[in-house]
């Protein structure tokens, strides 16, 4: 279709556009983020720390051995977390205009976990120092990319792309009210962190080895 005639259509059925896009952000959107959020609170046992609130600002998790301080920025509280994100964050690729279409089956963006350190809470790393380090471990460590983990050396992180969900499968979630049925593709994603996370366990237990941890000031 050329652009004329793509122009055109979406002259022609402006207001559609307008109730649609309301639509998407204002309902399916807001059902969909509560959905992902309750899924993954639910799956993460005792044994895990989260900050579930994607439907409002991020979405993060982490072991809460990881823990290191108390503040009121969950990411920073932690050596590493793990947290939702899209794809083209970390390649600096290609980006939809809305979550709802990375979250679907499509050609340009996908939703993944990342997992990255908080340096702060080591007492002496710099970025150049955790790159280099990570680098290190990713070759330590190849299960991490057997199991599906992809490794970005540009910001030493690691990161597990989600898959797509069906449209039809979407559709028929939302149409009975319960958008949760649709996100089995983050419940196998869940499950592939759980079996990793021995090995992220061992990178962040040798971090604290090389790089010494923050003392933090107990609070009364």
């Amino acid at each position: 279709m050329s652009n004329v005639n793509a122009a055109k259509l979406i002259i022609e059925n402006i207001q559609l556009l307008e109730q649609s896009k309301k639509l998407l952000e204002d309902e399916i959107s807001v059902e969909l983020f509560e959905a992902v959020d309750e899924v993954i609170k639910n799956y993460m046992d005792a044994e895990w720390d989260g900050y579930y609130k994607f439907s409002e600002d991020y979405l993060a998790f982490a072991p809460s051995q990881w823990k290191v301080k108390d503040s009121n920025k969950f990411h920073q509280n932690y050596f590493a977390r793990y947290s939702l994100s899209c794809e083209n964050e970390e390649t600096n690729g290609d980006y939809n205009h809305w979550w709802l279409s990375s979250f679907l089956k499509n050609d340009v963006d996908r939703i993944i976990f990342n997992f990255y350190p908080w340096q702060p809470n080591f007492a002496k790393c710099t970025t150049k120092d955790w790159k280099a380090f990570a680098n290190e471990q990713n070759q330590l460590n190849p299960q991490i990319e057997q199991s599906g983990f992809k490794y970005n050396a540009t910001s030493g992180g690691w990161y597990l792309a989600v898959n797509g969900i069906e449209p039809e499968i979407f559709i028929e979630s939302y149409e009975n009210g319960n958008l949760a049925d649709a996100l089995t593709p983050i419940a196998e994603a869940l499950e592939t962190i759980q079996k990793t996370n021995p090995y992220f366990d061992k990178i962040v237990q040798a971090a604290i080895a090389k790089f010494g941890r923050v003392e933090v000031e107990e609070t009364v």
